[in-house]
């Protein structure tokens, strides 16, 4: 019988130690891609303003999700094709009904909300925010009233320096400035 207490007050004091000194957990990790590479991989960016989204269940991968498209005023362009005032962007996650999912490292495109966007085509059709959560910047004010790129929202844990280190908390006129310089170098 001491033997089983001394066990379980062994394991229970380990337990404790793990929840008490353990690390936070991350969501995700992905490897930070460079501006040079987010520019390369996207089919253009803009700065734009999500104008209503509509959320539903779509097969992806062959799985059953809930995506989120987004209607983007397009208020700036900053390099790549086209002349549309306005574009549809498809995020993962979303809400339906009852029934909501989140995707981590997602862009989350909030209504109302300007950002830096890069943007691609997926297999599927629409257009998608390049690196998920690593091609949005909101742009926000800052204590100052200045426009600034933010992270976005459900941004990853990123490993090794990129675009979201070198673009976010510039001022956007900065920011949009070294995207065009990027993206005329492609």
């Amino acid at each position: 019988m001491l033997g089983r207490r001394r066990f379980l007050w062994a394991f229970g004091a380990g337990a404790a130690g793990l929840v008490l000194h353990g690390r936070p957990a991350r969501a995700s990790i992905a490897r930070a891609l460079s501006l040079r590479e987010l520019v390369r991989s996207s089919e253009r960016a803009l700065v734009g303003t999500a104008l209503d989204t509509e959320s539903r269940f779509e097969s992806v991968g062959g799985r059953r999700r809930i995506v989120t498209y987004s209607r983007l005023r397009v208020e700036e362009r900053l390099g790549g094709p086209g002349d549309e005032s306005e574009l549809l962007v498809r995020t993962l996650g979303g809400k339906v009904g009852d029934v909501g999912q989140v995707v981590h490292g997602e862009a989350l495109l909030l209504l109302g909300e300007p950002a830096l966007v890069f943007l691609g085509p997926s297999p599927e059709g629409p257009l998608v925010v390049t690196a998920m959560a690593q091609g949005h910047y909101p742009i926000r004010a800052d204590k100052r009233g200045e426009r600034r790129l933010s992270p976005s929202p459900r941004l990853a844990e990123l490993v090794g320096d990129g675009a979201a280190r070198e673009l976010a908390g510039r001022r956007v006129a900065e920011a949009t400035g070294l995207v065009r310089k990027a993206w005329d170098a492609r």
